[in-house]
């Protein structure tokens, strides 16, 4: 039996990324079951570039009257895990290659165990250019996976696994929140706790594009975000004994590092 896919776009605003994104779901050599948008608001212009789309049924539009927020939007993407095996959720900035639902689905069909997959992929400017790689390929193993919360956190205290490129199994998404009150930082958050309901794992193979543009609010991260996560962290200091030393040099690198680049804005301004 065929398993079914679904992807939840994440929108507002970006009328012309949106319909690149779209493009790239609808061209995808494994398509999915369903496709649907879910809009954050947006002015009511951003729904006619797709409005053909709507009509023929090849999407679905969701739209809410005013923006509630990128957190409450994302939970309501999560909830549509009960629709659907498998669900992808990307933001309506980002554009997927043709083979990512292809090479995702099909290796996470061949892991059971696993509960979301990430990828690699490029980097690209607001014009599509492609500028860089999210993660150097050459220093990432093939495959990599982390069966544990450990080992999570151990993976956050060295690189990061890209929030937009990851594909989960619905089964497991009943009950998941989005722990808002991390605010930039949501995803490492969120990521280290679904390793509680089984493992994750990350492909090294460049499947989507990544678009790096001004409209962006994770070029700066908060300090108060950075406070807020340290406190996570240092709570699995103490469930993790065995992490403990290096979770406190990890946090005690990073406050020199942003205290230095405070340092630096200082000077430059």
């Amino acid at each position: 039996m065929s398993s079914k896919i679904g992807v939840c776009i994440l929108s507002y605003n970006r009328p012309e990324y949106l319909r690149k994104a779209i493009e790239s779901v609808l061209n995808q050599s494994l398509r999915p079951s369903w496709v649907e948008i879910m809009d954050n608001g947006s002015d009511p212009s951003v729904r006619e570039p797709v409005k053909g789309w709507i009509e023929d049924g090849s999407i679905l539009w969701k739209g809410e009257p005013v923006n509630k927020g990128v957190h409450w939007n994302f939970q309501k993407a999560l909830a549509r895990g009960d629709s659907a095996d498998y669900l992808y959720i990307m933001h309506d900035d980002d554009v997927l290659l043709p083979s990512f639902l292809k090479e995702g689905v099909g290796f996470m069909s061949n892991h059971p165990e696993l509960v979301a997959l990430a990828c690699n992929g490029y980097e690209i400017d607001s014009d599509g250019n492609r500028i860089g790689n999210l993660h150097n390929p050459k220093r990432r193993k093939n495959v990599e996976f982390f069966p544990s919360v450990g080992d999570m956190v151990n993976l956050y205290m060295k690189t990061f696994m890209a929030f937009p490129s990851i594909i989960y199994r619905g089964e497991f998404l009943a009950g998941v929140e989005v722990p808002s009150r991390f605010g930039q930082l949501v995803d490492v958050v969120f990521l280290t706790e679904l390793a509680r309901k089984g493992g994750l794992a990350y492909l090294n193979k460049r499947l989507f594009e990544y678009r790096v543009h001004g409209g962006q609010d994770s070029t700066v991260f908060k300090e108060d975000d950075w406070r807020l996560l340290e406190k996570y962290y240092l709570s699995l200091s103490k469930e993790f004994p065995g992490l403990s030393w290096r979770i406190k040099a990890y946090l005690a690198r990073r406050r020199l590092s942003r205290y230095w680049k405070k340092i630096k804005r200082k000077l430059l301004s």
